[in-house]
């Protein structure tokens, strides 16, 4: 996956579908509990699209990511309170946070019931969830989809809504956040999910 990730970073903003994505930005802002002491963990960060806004508005961003040169491009924007991690998320978190947020990482995790154990695992108890990711769709998204590294054709609410509730996560909700106009004329619509841990 990195592969992909690692060839695009230099012009990743510059997409036209970066910039569709980029309006799930102010959604997000006006929903998540944000305070100014916490300390988030943005999955899949790539170069900062939720990391860099979010840093204004919380004490820390921790910005996780498979892809170097994604978080390269990221360290080059200067934030001073965005640090990056170069690594899996199940090769172990040091840190504990206030909250959890992605956008279009989710679809590229194969193990998805694994993967919110280990957000649940390293939320403070009270902390949030909020998850931009594709309803199920049947693969023309990314067309190419084992060259990008995509493990899912998107998500069924109800099916994820029961992993996350398994792994130990509460009051998930799932609403459209944002429809994208793809460059093959078809519309794929995206969801915010958000839960807590207890």
């Amino acid at each position: 996956m990195s592969s992909h990730f690692d060839q695009s970073a230099r012009n990743w903003d510059q997409r036209p579908m970066s910039q569709q994505l980029a309006q799930v930005v102010p959604k997000l802002l006006e929903i998540l509990p944000l305070e100014p002491t916490q300390h988030l963990l943005d999955f899949g960060a790539g170069t900062g699209m939720l990391a860099v806004p979010l840093a204004e508005k919380v004490k820390q961003v921790t910005a996780l990511d498979t892809s170097e040169n994604m978080l390269e491009v990221l360290d080059e924007k200067g934030i001073g309170n965005i640090q990056t991690l170069h690594q899996d998320a199940f090769a172990g978190l040091e840190d504990h946070f206030d909250g959890i947020v992605s956008c279009m990482a989710l679809h590229h995790v194969e193990d998805t019931a694994g993967l919110m154990r280990v957000f649940t695992d390293h939320l403070q108890p009270g902390g949030y969830l909020g998850l931009v990711d594709l309803y199920k769709e049947d693969g023309s998204f990314h067309g190419d989809n084992a060259a990008k590294g995509v493990k899912h054709l998107g998500f069924v609410p109800d099916e994820l809504k029961k992993i996350m509730e398994k792994a130990g996560l509460e009051f998930v909700e799932f609403q459209e956040i944002l429809q994208i106009q793809h460059k093959n004329g078809r519309q794929y619509p995206l969801f915010l999910v958000t839960a807590r841990k207890p």
